[in-house]
């Protein structure tokens, strides 16, 4: 029974028309998850696939590394980014897709999402995640779900297909934790966009402006066993830089590069230069705790390691704090 779905709301549909306007740079950057057959299991990946509209492009603006693909450091999961944008007073995105080329799934496969974890914030005030505001939530919308049917008047009904949606919260997912995406054609092929939506359980519309993720894999009722789970990371509000920050601190960076000391202290001395509050007068750079840092009389130090930087003290606090990639820090001071 071919399964269909109605189409994108005339909310999202409106947006994608203003899309254009109100997309910032950072977000010039497309990609559709490409699901495909894996062994007994699906596989989720990085669509590059030319010329087909589906391929990953633009991860430059991301502030990546050259060839870097957003994989999370800690995991290595694949990262899949997307923008939300708020029309009439609701923050929605239908990206990114889901996407099958022919032969790659069994004709009629039907592919579903099984939501995981718990929602996820960067806040830009301290430049760090952690869980997601209590009243805030991610609604995942456009779902199919099969329920019996015995209103047909036939002996065996087909069930009938019905829209449902998934929540994640801070607290974890509730309503559905999984329905369809969609069903494959006879080709094997499946292109599918479900709607997302940033909303309040109180009365202020969308969320705070941060970035946001949510995890979640796919199987189908072919192949029950799901794939390794992955991160959709969207963007609410953020500048180009604070959005790469939010990103790098996820990222995958080159680690294995070895540090370029003298370029660190050309950054560094470019902090000094422009961030004088944090930074109030030239120290020495030095090998600390296997940091190339600098230290302040105030209290704050710098620091430099695996691709990264590092500070703590003053505004920083107590702790050692990631506050992103070297190479991001590099695009921003011109080095």
């Amino acid at each position: 029974m071919p399964l269909k779905k109605q189409s994108t709301s005339v909310l999202l549909m409106a947006a994608m028309l203003l899309l254009p306007t109100i997309r910032v740079h950072a977000q010039d950057f497309h990609q559709d998850i490409e699901v495909k057959i894996a062994g007994s299991r699906l596989q989720a990946g990085f669509c590059s696939r030319p010329g087909s509209g589906c391929s990953i492009i633009g991860t430059e603006q991301l502030g990546l590394p050259p060839g870097t693909l957003p994989t999370d450091h800690q995991t290595s999961k694949a990262i899949y980014v997307t923008l939300f944008f708020t029309v009439l007073g609701t923050t929605a995105t239908d990206s990114p897709g889901f996407q099958a080329f022919p032969g790659s799934l069994a004709g009629g496969e039907r592919v579903k999402y099984q939501a995981i974890g718990s929602l996820h914030y960067w806040d830009p005030a301290i430049n760090q995640w952690a869980l997601a505001p209590s009243q805030v939530q991610i609604r995942l919308a456009g779902g199919l779900d099969l329920q019996p049917n015995q209103n047909c008047g036939l002996v065996f009904c087909l069930p009938t297909a019905v829209e449902g949606y998934s929540l994640y919260t801070a607290n974890g997912v509730a309503g559905a934790a999984s329905l369809i995406v969609g069903e494959a054609k006879s080709d094997g092929s499946l292109h599918s966009h479900l709607d997302w939506f940033l909303e309040s359980t109180t009365q202020v519309p969308g969320g705070p402006v941060g970035a946001y993720w949510v995890e979640m894999s796919l199987f189908s009722d072919q192949r029950p066993e799901p794939s390794d789970s992955f991160f959709i990371l969207f963007n609410n509000g953020l500048s180009d830089e604070q959005f790469q920050l939010a990103l790098s601190s996820r990222v995958q960076a080159n680690l294995a590069a070895p540090l370029d000391k003298p370029r660190v202290d050309a950054l560094f001395n470019w902090a000094e230069a422009f961030y004088t509050d944090l930074f109030p007068h030239h120290a020495d750079s030095a090998d600390i705790f296997g940091y190339y840092a600098r230290c302040y009389g105030n209290g704050i130090c710098i620091g430099a390691k695996d691709g990264r930087i590092f500070a703590t003290g003053g505004v920083f606090g107590p702790d050692i704090v990631d506050v992103g990639s070297l190479e991001l820090f590099f695009g921003l001071s011109g080095l």
